[in-house]
Formats: C-alpha cells, sequence, structure tokens
C-alpha cells in the first residue's frame, strides 16, 4: 500500500504540464512535415531521371536502399521502441505532433522562396543527399559485418561472471531466489522498505539477484535499475548519478519523456546553489522554490503514470570506501519515499564494520536503512558436486573451458571435494568456500598447466598439492618463504629432519617460531602440511616408500618431494616418468600380474641407452615387494635380471655402477622370493625349504646346470662376470649384516644339515660360507689357474664397452658429496674400474682372513673337506706370482705388479705418516697376499723393475691416480723394508740372465 505521506489523496497535488514535452512533440511534427516537403521538391526531377532507367535497374536501386533502411531499423532495434512508443498511449503528445506538423502548412506561405529555391535545385542534389544517407546507414552495417571473428583461445579460464539463469546454477539457489523475489513483489510499494542480502564475497550475491531479477522481469509493471556504485566511487553526489542513470533505465523500458525533466530538477536541487561565470562577472542561480518533496512527489507520479514500480537494486556495497557507503545509504534515505520503488542493498556485514572504526556502531548505523535483511550461505554440498560431476553439465556455462581439460583435473577436484567434507573443512571454507574461491584454484591449476601433466604417473600426494596450491593463492608471503628455504638442493626449516639414517624424522627447531608468525589460514596450512605430529610421520620404521617418495614434507638428500611440488608451481615443471615412483609401483604390479619383464623393458620408459636408473630403481622396488611372488614371476625376474647384468654398466661417477647394484638386487631378491614357493602359498622358511636357494646357487637338484656360479661368471661375461660373482659371493657372508637370513639359513643348512642356524654371526659366517667359496675357487682353477691364462692381463685386455654396457652413467638426481672419482674423464673411469676389479677379485680369492665385519675370504678355506687351513690362499698366491705376476712368462707381467703395487697404496693420513696423499705401507701391499711369498717374489725379480721407474705410465684408481716416475720408487723402498725386516739377503740378480 503506497505511504500517505506522499500522496495523500488526488487533489493533494495537481501536477503542472511539462511544457519542454509538449514543445519538443510540437517541433518534431513541423520539422518533420518540412523535412518531408523539401525530400519531395528534391525528388520531383530524380524520379524523372529514375523513370528513363530500365524497370529492373529501378526496381533494383529502389529495392537496395530499402533493405539498408529496413536493415538498419532492424539492428537498431526499431521495432521494439516503436512497439513502446504504442503501449505509452500518450495520445496528448500524438495531438502536439499532429498540430506541429498543421503548424508547417501554415507557415510555409511566410517560407515560399525557400522552397522555390529546392524546386529548382539541380536533379543531382536528390542522389547526393540520398547517396549521403545510404551511406550513413550501411556503414555501420557494413562494420559489424567486417568484424574479426572471435578466436578461440588457446589458454581457458573460469571467468568469475555471475550467473544469469537457473541453468548455471551450481550451488542450488535458484528456489531461494524465487522466493525472495516473490518477497518483494508481495511486499508492494511500501515507503522506506529497504531490503538487505548479507553475506561475504564469493557466496554469489549479485548471482542472487540475477535469478531473482528473472522472475521480476516476467512482471510487466517492474522495472528492475542495477545501480553499481563501485563505478562511480569516485563521484561527489552518487545521489546525482543514480537518478540519471535510473532515468535512462526507465526510458529503456517505457516512452516517458516526462521523467528526464524532472529528474533533472530534482538533481539540480539536491546540487544547491550554481555560481556562473561571466566576462568576470559571477551570479549566482538559486533553485526554484520547490521543495524536495515535491520533486519526488512528480518523480512518483511520472512512475505512476506510466504504470510501473522500480526495483532498485544496490550492488557491491562492502566494496567502497567508508565515505561511499555512507554516501549511498543516505542516497537511498533520501529517494525511499517513492512509493513506486524498492530498495535492495547487496553488501558483507563484517567488510562494512571492519571498514569503519567501530565495528559495533557501523552494524548499528546499517540497521538505520535496512529494513528486511536476507543472509546468504554457501552450501559445501554443493561445492562438492561442482567438483566432482555439476562442471560435467553440458548446459553449465558457468564452465568455458574443454570438458576434457576439466577430466585431466578430475582427480585434483575429487581431492579438494574430499577435503570439504572431510572433518577438517571449517577450516578449509575460509579458503575454498565459494565458486569465486574455487574458480580461483581451478584457474590456477590451469595456469601451472596441471591439466597436462598426468598424476597418476607422479608422485604428487594429492592433498600436499592442494594444501601448497591453496597457500600458493592465498599467502604468497609464506610460500615465498617455503620457495626460498627448500629449492636449489636446499633443506630449510619447513621439511622433516632427522640426525642420523635409522632416528625418526622431527621438525626443525625454527619451525614452531614460524608457526606462530603465521596467520590462522596460513597456519593451517602449514602444520597440515609439515608439521611431524599432525601428520603422523614421526616413526622411521613405520613409514612405507609411497608415503617417503610422494609426501611433500621430506625434501633431505635422495628425496627432493618438496623442491618438485615447489617447481610444478612455480616453473610448471612436473617431474619426468622415471623420475617418479609410481611408474616403478605401477611396472612391478604388471609384473606380479603376469606380464614378462623383457617385455617391460621394451617400453620406451625403460630402453636403457642413456636411462640405466630406470632399470635400477624397477629392480629396487621389485625387489622390497618380492616377497610375495608367485614361483613363476619370482623365477621370471631372477632369469632376467641375471641375463641383464652383462647390458648394465659397471662404472658410475657416484656411486658403484648400476651392475654391481644389480647384484644386491639378485642377492635380497634370491633370500625373499627363491624358495618354498608352492602353486597357492610359500611355504614356512626353515632350513629345508630355504635350501632351494643353495641349490639356485651351487646348481644342483633342479637346477642343475644353470647354477648361478656357473652363469654369473660363464665364458661370454669375461672378467666382468668374476667380478659379479665374487662380489655376489661376498653378500652372502653372514657376518655383513645383509639382513638375508633365508640365504644364510640355506648355505648353512646345505652344507649341514644339522648345523645351527642362530647365532654368532661370525659362526654362522664361517660354515654358511665353505661350499660357495669352495665351489666358486674351483670354477676359477679350472677357467685360470689349470690353464695358466692371467687374469690380471686379461682385465687390462677387456674393451672400454664392456665397462660401459649399453647405458651411459646415471648419477644425476643423487646427493652425494663430489668425489674424487667425480673428477676423472670417461677413459680415466674406465680405467679406475679396472684397478677395482684387479683388486677386488683377486683379493677375496688369495685373502684368508677370518669373518670380522666385511665378509670372509675365499681363501681361508680349504679346497675340500671341513678343515680351515687356508688351502685356496696358498694356490691362490702361487697362481699370483708364478702366473700373473711372473717375468719370465711374459716380461708384462713385470707391469702388472707394479700396477697392482701402485693400486694398493694407502692414506697417508691413517697410516700415520706425515705425508700428504697416497703412500705405499707394508700393510697395503702386502694385503690379501702371503707376506713370505711377497718378498720371495721380490728377492727373486728385484732387478727386473729397475728400468721401470723411466716408464711414463699411469694406475688410475677411485681415490687418486699414481706415476711410475712419481710413485714406484716409494714402493721399491717399502718393499726393500720388508726384505730387510725378514732377514733375507737380496741377491745380485741379473735382468739379463732372468730373461734368459
Amino acid at each position: 500500500m503506497r505511504g500517505k505521506s506522499v500522496k495523500e489523496s488526488p487533489q493533494a497535488h495537481l501536477q503542472m504540464p511539462e511544457l519542454l514535452v509538449f514543445v519538443k512533440a510540437f517541433l518534431f511534427g513541423l520539422v518533420a512535415v518540412e523535412v518531408f516537403r523539401l525530400a519531395f521538391y528534391l525528388g520531383n526531377h530524380f524520379a524523372l531521371w529514375i523513370s528513363r532507367l530500365h524497370h529492373a535497374v529501378a526496381v533494383a536501386l529502389i529495392a537496395v536502399g530499402l533493405s539498408l533502411c529496413i536493415a538498419y531499423f532492424a539492428r537498431r532495434d526499431g521495432l521494439a521502441a516503436s512497439q513502446r512508443l504504442l503501449r505509452s498511449q500518450r495520445i496528448d503528445l500524438l495531438f502536439a505532433l499532429t498540430l506541429g506538423s498543421c503548424a508547417n502548412f501554415a507557415l510555409a506561405p511566410h517560407v515560399a522562396p525557400w522552397h522555390e529555391q529546392f524546386r529548382g535545385a539541380s536533379p543531382l542534389w536528390a542522389p547526393i543527399i540520398l547517396g549521403l544517407l545510404l551511406v550513413m546507414l550501411a556503414s555501420p552495417l557494413v562494420r559489424a559485418m567486417l568484424r574479426p571473428r572471435k578466436v578461440d583461445p588457446q589458454l581457458h579460464f573460469l571467468p568469475d561472471d555471475e550467473i544469469k539463469d537457473e541453468a548455471e546454477d551450481v550451488l542450488a539457489v535458484e528456489k531461494h531466489a524465487k522466493s525472495f523475489a516473490e518477497t518483494v513483489l508481495a511486499s508492494g510499494a511500501q515507503p522506506g522498505l529497504i531490503f538487505g542480502v548479507d553475506g561475504p564475497w564469493g557466496t554469489g550475491k549479485t548471482s542472487f539477484i540475477n535469478l531473482a531479477q528473472r522472475y521480476w522481469k516476467q512482471e510487466p509493471d517492474i522495472i528492475v535499475f542495477r545501480f553499481e556504485p563501485l563505478r562511480y566511487a569516485a563521484d561527489p553526489d552518487l545521489a546525482d548519478r543514480l537518478i540519471r542513470d535510473l532515468s535512462k533505465v526507465i526510458q529503456k523500458e517505457v516512452f516517458a519523456p516526462e521523467f528526464t525533466p524532472v529528474a533533472s530538477r530534482y538533481s539540480r536541487m539536491l546540487k544547491g546553489k550554481a555560481d556562473i561565470s561571466f566576462l568576470g562577472i559571477k551570479l549566482s542561480l538559486e533553485p526554484s522554490s520547490e521543495t524536495v518533496d515535491d520533486l519526488l512527489q512528480e518523480i512518483d507520479d511520472a512512475l505512476e503514470r506510466i504504470n510501473r514500480r522500480v526495483i532498485v537494486v544496490v550492488d557491491d556495497l562492502d566494496r567502497l570506501e567508508p565515505k561511499s557507503i555512507d554516501n549511498v545509504l543516505f542516497t537511498a534515505r533520501r529517494t525511499f519515499r517513492l512509493s513506486r520503488a524498492s530498495y535492495i542493498l547487496c553488501y558483507d556485514t563484517e567488510v562494512l564494520a571492519r571498514s569503519k572504526d567501530e565495528g559495533g556502531k557501523a552494524r548499528e548505523f546499517l540497521e538505520k536503512f535496512v529494513t528486511v535483511k536476507l543472509s546468504l550461505f554457501v552450501d559445501s554440498t554443493s561445492l562438492t558436486n561442482f567438483l566432482r560431476r555439476d562442471w560435467q553439465r553440458e548446459e553449465n556455462k558457468l564452465v568455458s573451458i574443454p570438458s576434457d581439460t576439466m577430466a585431466a583435473l578430475a582427480s585434483i577436484l575429487e581431492t579438494l571435494a574430499e577435503i570439504l567434507e572431510s572433518p577438517a573443512a571449517a577450516q578449509y571454507l575460509p579458503l575454498v568456500g565459494d565458486m569465486r574461491k574455487i574458480k580461483r584454484f581451478v584457474n590456477a591449476l590451469l595456469l601451472v598447466q596441471l591439466e597436462k601433466t598426468n598424476l597418476g604417473r607422479t608422485d604428487f600426494n594429492r592433498r600436499d598439492l592442494v594444501n601448497l596450491m591453496l597457500l600458493h593463492l592465498g599467502y604468497p608471503g609464506v610460500f615465498r618463504q617455503i620457495y626460498a628455504e627448500e629449492t636449489a638442493g636446499r633443506s630449510g626449516t619447513f621439511s622433516l629432519k632427522r640426525e642420523a639414517e635409522r632416528e625418526n624424522f622431527t621438525n626443525a627447531p625454527e619451525f614452531a617460531a614460524i608457526i606462530e608468525s603465521c596467520g590462522p589460514g596460513a597456519r593451517f596450512l602449514v602444520q597440515e602440511l609439515f608439521d611431524v605430529n599432525r601428520l603422523g610421520l614421526g616413526e622411521r620404521s613405520g613409514l612405507e616408500e609411497g608415503v617417503l617418495r610422494s609426501r611433500a614434507c621430506f625434501n633431505h638428500s635422495g628425496l627432493r618431494n618438496l623442491e618438485k611440488y615447489l617447481k610444478l608451481i612455480v616453473r610448471f615443471s612436473a617431474p619426468e616418468p622415471r623420475e617418479t615412483f609410481v611408474l616403478y609401483q605401477e611396472a612391478v604390479e604388471e609384473v606380479r600380474n603376469g606380464t614378462p619383464i623383457e617385455e617391460l623393458f621394451r617400453r620406451p620408459d625403460f630402453v636403457l641407452k642413456g636411462n640405466a636408473d630406470a632399470h635400477d630403481q624397477f629392480w629396487r622396488v621389485l625387489v622390497s615387494q618380492s616377497h610375495d611372488f608367485t614361483r613363476e614371476v619370482a623365477e621370471d625376474a631372477i632369469e632376467t635380471l641375471v641375463a641383464w647384468l652383462p647390458r648394465y654398466p659397471s662404472l658410475d661417477p657416484y656411486d658403484r655402477g648400476l651392475r654391481q647394484r644389480s647384484i644386491y638386487s639378485l642377492v635380497q631378491l634370491l633370500d625373499r622370493a627363491g624358495w618354498g614357493r608352492t602353486s597357492a602359498k610359500r611355504l614356512p622358511n626353515i632350513g629345508a625349504n630355504v635350501v632351494e636357494v643353495a641349490r639356485r646357487i651351487l646348481g644342483e637338484g633342479e637346477y642343475e646346470g644353470r647354477g648361478l656360479i656357473a652363469r654369473l661368471a660363464a665364458d661370454d661375461r669375461g672378467v666382468l662376470g668374476w667380478n659379479d660373482l665374487m662380489l655376489f659371493r661376498l653378500q652372502c657372508s653372514a657376518d655383513r649384516r645383509g639382513q638375508l637370513h633365508n640365504l644364510h639359513t640355506a648355505l648353512i643348512v646345505h652344507d649341514d644339515p644339522n648345523g645351527a642356524t642362530a647365532g654368532l654371526l661370525t659362526g654362522l659366517a664361517l660354515q654358511g660360507m665353505r661350499e660357495i667359496s669352495q665351489a666358486v675357487f674351483a670354477h676359477f682353477r679350472r677357467v685360470y689357474v689349470e690353464t695358466g691364462r692371467n687374469f690380471l692381463s686379461e682385465v687390462g685386455a677387456t674393451p672400454a664397452s664392456a665397462f660401459i654396457g649399453e647405458a651411459s652413467t646415471a648419477g644425476e638426481g643423487k646427493d652425494a658429496a663430489v668425489t674424487f672419482e667425480q673428477t676423472l674423464s670417461a677413459s680415466d673411469q674406465v680405467e679406475a674400474v679396472r684397478s677395482t676389479i684387479k683388486n677386488f677379485v683377486t683379493y677375496q680369492l688369495c685373502n684368508s682372513k677370518p669373518p670380522n665385519g666385511s665378509g670372509v675370504g675365499c681363501g681361508f678355506y680349504d679346497e675340500t673337506g671341513s678343515d680351515n687351513k687356508g688351502g685356496i690362499s696358498r694356490v691362490m698366491n702361487e697362481y699370483m706370482f708364478k702366473v700373473c705376476f711372473n717375468p719370465l712368462l711374459d716380461d708384462n707381467n713385470r707391469l702388472l705388479f707394479a700396477d697392482y703395487c701402485l693400486s694398493n697404496l694407502s692414506n697417508a693420513v691413517f697410516a700415520g705418516s706425515e705425508a700428504d696423499g697416497f703412500i705405499p705401507t707394508k700393510v697395503g701391499l702386502a694385503d690379501g697376499l702371503d707376506e713370505a711369498a711377497l718378498c720371495e717374489y721380490w728377492q727373486q725379480y728385484r732387478g727386473a723393475f729397475e728400468g721401470l721407474l723411466d716408464l711414463d705410465r699411469r694406475v688410475v684408481t677411485t681415490n687418486y691416480v699414481a706415476t711410475y716416475g712419481k710413485n714406484l720408487s716409494a714402493v721399491f723402498e717399502v718393499l726393500d723394508e720388508m726384505l730387510q725386516a725378514r732377514s733375507v739377503p737380496p741377491e745380485d740378480s741379473n735382468p739379463s740372465q732372468l730373461a734368459e
């Protein structure tokens, strides 16, 4: 019901006619008739010229002109304007226009000379003027047709646009908006009624009003005016701007020419006195005697005459400065007495309260203006529905990016949906609790091109990635600090720490101070990412490798997880599949399900050339999960690993080569999966069952003819095969604490079914290593000792390609400190491996040391039997001095002996010497060899080595490079001292006689 304070009775106020409106209609009729008259005069001569043209040409010209006029009329919404004019039913203005037309005829005699000029004008004026008019009409039409087509963007993002209809309503607020719209309509025209729509930024206040507006527009007498004060924040008089914009909106809906002058007078009244300066004289113009109430009454009457009700929506009120907010509220207050207008203010009370000095008073201030308040809330269920499925709806225009792109992000969106359903959802709602924040999050994912990253083939933990993205979006300062401390190989305050290899993970001491300095939102995210207590990752022993390789909190040596996350977000750089744990986990699952490993190795991700690390990672993951392999899978793994050993590189500038590391994998594979498997389950790991491992190694029983000893050191594998075999044998020694209980038990039980399989490791090593040591030496004796082949010379003759294998070195991604070996050239690295193989193989066969934690020497045992009297060592020493080092068999054997001595120098620091670097010592030169045999050899052949000092020859090891000219003389001095210590007088040996 309309308020009586504005309009008490029909006789209370009689509006004065709007003179200007009627004058305009009168003049329009006058001018229109005159234009038509002049056009008729000019067209008479032109019509005669047209009549002389061919009928078809004339029709074509007329059709073109009419078509342009009709097209222009249609594109400018002329039909809608005509309908609006007819609906206004302004008969009074039609009468004024008719009177203006009649006035033209009354004035015609007075302007007859003017008309005569047009009657006698040249016939060319008509086509000229007509052509100009047609060009003016055609110009905007042609420009619109030639406008460049919209090019689809290469990158698609979610726009932060409000929704327009219910098809885009992913938050399910359409029913709520309809109810509100009906309430506003049912409230009628009550002066002073102001609705408030309260809600935080991003809750969809504008979209809510859009949905309500669809219902308001269904009512023919409703005009919706959306006023955006943020666009006019710098305007000193928002009331004037509001009235002017309201006038424009009304005139777009209905034909009401009298509304503009009334609104203009109201605007001038609000501005008050106006000053005009002319020729230095300042004049002041006072406003008319009309009051504000009079003008408001006229505006109200104008709305009533056109039978329209206005709903004024003031949006984004909370985005203004405090002074501008007050200005808008007072503007609404000054105009709220309009009985034909309802006001709706959209704002966030908390923002308005924070914008003022005293929040409590700000709330009370707001209550003076808002009569009815509606609060909007976002239901997290609607957000999760959008994240899971609503974005896939074809009619959902909210998503402007291709569906396949969104599908690529499905796993991250699903993770975010799970977070919003978790107990911690309340903590996440301020971060992603509305559609605007969801859009920003999705756009951030698109910006880093995450849709191009197959997250299923990476190690990233989805929740950690979400938390880091939210930290990056909402708290860039904290994110920058993390980036500065945890990249470029650094491990800063945020990532978990541990003091030693087997200690539990802990937070850095400074982590607590950082947590305290963060705001609530940043503190929550940082704790979710890095707080060891909240993550439950303190226990080192209970962590699976999948957790160690995926969580963002790990960023120490070998596990640069956090740095990979940061590079993905900042550098858009996703790790290569070969660098991920998931690639090898999936490969192992395929093998478990029956895929042959050979078939797996033919795939691009496992091509060996230049990719040795992929094979290394695969075998490591496979071995760690091999305890439940079936017999077929275990056999395939063992056979494939043994077959591929010669193809793997034996040198690596950071650690041992892949070939050596694969021996460790083979030993562990035998221990975990190389025994006791039936068709249904694995037998208990008692001696009778695990002894199968020993039969595999020795080639007995079902493994006869394909034992590992014979296969690892087969003739076609050369000296590198012997290095594999000796390394394999050494790992089988129980005193090395290799956690190979099943393998150790198998070797002990095979040697003695009643032997003890528990007790001191030294005793277990002595018993378990006897058979394998005797079998290994028996094989070496057959190949080298009995045939007189020189193992050391064969190592030197082995081509470099055998050491390199089919893959380049693979040190990338390891954090080991730079070693001496890393500084060597490629050829020197090969030479260093040659020296290592010579020393390692001969040392393992020659030394007769009992188990002491480094493995029992092969020479500790006799060739047969159970007596441990060093028989193998005696045979090997005889072979070394009478075959490998004997200059009588080959003069180059002198070089082999000299090389052997130079490759066994000792570190001066550990030797107790004041010298620098590496020096020869008695212990180093005789290590593994029989000292008496060494002295006897030196006594016999001392004179044959004098000429070697002048040779330009080098010996390269993994720790140093020795030369004959610089280091060999010191070796001779130590050997001489060893002879003197044994009281054996040196004999004068003539090299020429020795040669004979």
